[in-house]
């Protein structure tokens, strides 16, 4: 299949790179239509998105689906970034793919004109959609959870009894890692400030895409605290990426979790501070049960949860033919 992927490049999740790699590793055809790639691309943005210059962007996006002749045009995150008339010109062009778009955080109604040209906006999220309905935003919809890159893993790592965490800081990360008393290695720039979480080691530095995996294969597990700030009941990318290195994950409560892992056998979860505590303490001391959990959830994942998986899914629903 011929797939056109819109998507910011070079952030902290590296989610567009992450489709854009599952995909071309399945053997699809992916054409990665990547904006704000490089240092010149952020300088240019202001004009390339300017409507009294017309959306230069929207006839760069054009002239790419002309040339291409994508069989699907998936774009990444496209209500908080980037102004209505890009896809509106692509949504006018004679004979085009389907359009979709795959949202994974929280929006508002404004974000209606920049629903308005696609043909489906996909949510990994479920607790998104009646948000969608709620607004009248016009296109269909379909639930899509984030997903893992497929890949083969080397020898087994040796692993620290420590569970890490990979991710921004939030009012709500911070309280409940100020509750666990079993120390967590935390990586990324906002942990610098790690007031009131001594009881934990601190890297604050920026994580590099080919140091995740490294993180993963030397711990004992990966927690996943929810960002409340973004999320309502979706899972995000540490509920999945962690089981490509056979590393079980530790989650707070999630209502589109059941949906994916079987609870308890493929993934494991915490509804409080003493159960967190608890669970920390017992699988550090249980590599065993720990590296069991991690190979059931690698299965689940190669079976269900790549992002070939997700295109299978959403083509589907589109009625795109195609390998």
């Amino acid at each position: 299949m011929k797939v056109l992927l819109f998507g910011k490049t070079r952030t902290v999740t590296r989610l567009t790179e992450d489709i854009a790699a599952d995909l071309t590793r399945a053997g699809h055809d992916v054409r990665l239509f990547a904006y704000r790639g490089t240092k010149l691309e952020k300088l240019a943005e202001p004009l390339l998105m300017a409507p009294s210059l017309g959306v230069p962007l929207a006839a760069l996006m054009t002239r790419a689906v002309r040339r291409f002749a994508p069989d699907l045009i998936l774009a990444i995150a496209p209500f908080h970034w980037l102004p209505p008339a890009i896809f509106e010109a692509v949504a006018a062009l004679p004979g085009r793919p389907p359009l979709a778009a795959w949202i994974a955080d929280l929006f508002s109604a404004d974000a209606a004109a920049a629903a308005r040209p696609f043909d489906l906006v996909a949510y990994s999220d479920g607790g998104l959609i009646p948000l969608h309905e709620r607004f009248g935003f016009r296109p269909r919809t379909l639930f899509l959870p984030l997903a893992a890159v497929a890949r083969d893993t080397g020898p087994e790592a040796i692993r620290v009894p420590r569970f890490a965490f990979v991710a921004s800081a939030t009012p709500h990360r911070r309280a409940v890692l100020a509750a666990v008393e079993k120390p967590v290695d935390l990586f990324g720039p906002d942990w610098r400030d790690a007031r009131g979480l001594e009881q934990h080691a601190s890297d604050g530095r920026k994580i590099q895409a080919q140091e995740l995996a490294a993180i993963y294969q030397s711990h004992a597990g990966v927690l996943n605290i929810h960002n409340e700030e973004n999320a309502v009941d979706g899972l995000n990318q540490r509920h999945f990426a962690p089981y490509i290195e056979t590393t079980p994950v530790l989650t707070d409560p999630r209502a589109d979790l059941a949906g994916c892992f079987e609870i308890g056998t493929e993934t494991l979860v915490y509804r409080d501070a003493e159960e967190l505590n608890a669970l920390l303490t017992e699988l550090g001391a249980d590599p065993v049960r720990a590296r069991t959990i991690g190979q059931a959830g690698r299965r689940r994942v190669l079976a269900h949860h790549t992002y070939a998986h997700r295109l299978a899914t959403l083509a589907a629903r589109l009625g795109v033919s195609g390998r």
